[in-house]
C-alpha cells in the first residue's frame, strides 16, 4: 500500500525543531502581555508540540491565529513531507462548498438533491440527530402524512411525485387502485395533493423514507462534514510541522469518525446499522484527499473498531 511509506523521520524533527523555535517567542510574548505564567502553559509552550498542545489552544489562541503565527507557519513548516497528490486534493476539499454536492456521481446518488422539502416561502426548524431519532420513533407513518409532508402544497408534491412510472392508458383501463401516478404540469391526471394524501403506505413510506435521506444529508450531515474537513486540514498539517506521520494524520482522522459513529449509534439505537451505512454514503459524496475517504480508513486500521461500537 502506498500508506507504507513514511518521509524521512531525521527531516520531520529538523522541521518540528525549526517551526518549534520560531514560534516559542511569539507564545511567550502573548502569555507576557495578558500575564499567562501556569505551569501547564509554560510546559505546554516548551513541549515538543506547541502548536497543537490542548493547553496552548485553549490560554493562547490569539497567538496561534495570529498574522505573526502564520508567517512562522509559512517559513518553517515544509509541505515537502505531505505527498502531492493528498496535498491536491486538501486544495480541492478547502474549495468545495458543503453546502452543494460536488459531482455528478453524488447528484445520482441522491436524486433528490434539489427538490424542496417545504412549499416556498415556508420555514421549518432545521434538524438535528435528536430530531432524526424522534422523527424515526414513528417510522414507518401509517395512514398519515409525516413531517414536513403534512405541509406541502400542490407544487411541492409534484416534485416529489413526478418522478415515479406514469401510468399508461392500458393500466388506467386495469383499474389498479394501487397505482401511484406521476403529475405532468401541463396535463395532471390526478391533482398532486390527492395523490399524495392517498397513497398506500408502502408507497408512503417509500417517499417518507427518501425525505428523511434528505434532511439527514441536508441538516444533520454538514456539521459532522464541515467537522471532518477541519479535522482532515489539521491532521495533514501536522504533518507539515513534523510533529507526525501521514499514518498518524490518517489514523487521527479515523479515531475522529469513530466519536461519530458511536455516538451516533447510541442515538439511533435499533436503527444504528442502516444509519451508518447512510452517513457512509453521505460523507463519500465529498471529494476528501487521496487516503482520507471513511471506507479507506476503515479498511487500513481495523484495530480501532476492535473497541466495542
Amino acid at each position: 500500500m502506498p500508506w507504507s511509506s513514511e518521509p524521512d523521520l531525521d527531516h520531520s524533527e529538523v522541521v518540528s525543531q525549526r517551526t518549534n523555535a520560531a514560534a516559542r517567542p511569539i507564545l511567550e510574548a502573548f502569555a507576557r502581555r495578558h500575564g499567562i505564567f501556569s505551569k501547564q502553559v509554560i510546559k505546554a509552550v516548551g513541549g515538543p508540540t506547541p502548536l497543537i498542545h490542548p493547553v496552548v489552544a485553549r490560554e493562547l489562541g490569539g497567538a496561534l491565529h495570529s498574522q505573526a503565527m502564520g508567517n512562522v507557519i509559512a517559513a518553517n513548516a515544509d509541505p515537502a513531507l505531505v505527498p502531492l497528490k493528498v496535498r491536491a486534493g486538501l486544495a480541492k476539499l478547502s474549495a468545495q462548498d458543503l453546502a452543494a454536492l460536488p459531482s455528478s456521481e453524488a447528484k445520482e446518488a441522491f436524486a433528490d438533491w434539489d427538490k424542496p422539502l417545504v412549499p416556498a416561502g415556508h420555514h421549518h426548524p432545521a434538524w438535528q440527530a435528536k430530531d432524526a431519532v424522534a422523527w424515526l420513533k414513528n417510522f414507518p407513518p401509517i395512514r398519515r402524512l409525516p413531517k414536513p409532508l403534512d405541509t406541502w402544497d400542490d407544487a411541492t408534491a409534484a416534485l416529489w411525485l413526478n418522478d415515479r412510472p406514469s401510468i399508461t392508458p392500458a393500466s388506467q383501463n386495469g383499474g389498479s387502485d394501487d397505482v401511484v401516478v406521476a403529475i405532468e404540469a401541463s396535463n395532471p391526471w390526478k391533482p398532486s395533493l390527492e395523490v399524495l394524501h392517498t397513497l398506500g403506505d408502502l408507497d408512503l413510506e417509500e417517499l417518507a423514507y427518501r425525505v428523511f435521506v434528505e434532511r439527514l444529508r441536508r441538516e444533520v450531515m454538514p456539521y459532522h462534514i464541515s467537522e471532518r474537513r477541519l479535522r482532515v486540514r489539521d491532521a495533514i498539517l501536522h504533518v507539515t510541522f513534523g510533529y507526525q506521520t501521514l499514518e498518524d494524520a490518517r489514523r487521527s482522522v479515523r479515531e475522529h469518525d469513530l466519536k461519530r459513529v458511536r455516538h451516533f449509534d447510541r442515538l439511533f439505537g435499533v436503527d444504528r446499522e442502516w444509519i451508518y451505512d447512510l452517513c457512509c454514503r453521505i460523507i463519500d459524496a465529498y471529494a476528501w484527499p487521496s487516503g482520507f475517504t471513511e471506507s479507506d480508513l476503515w479498511s487500513e486500521f481495523p484495530d480501532l473498531d476492535d473497541i466495542e461500537r
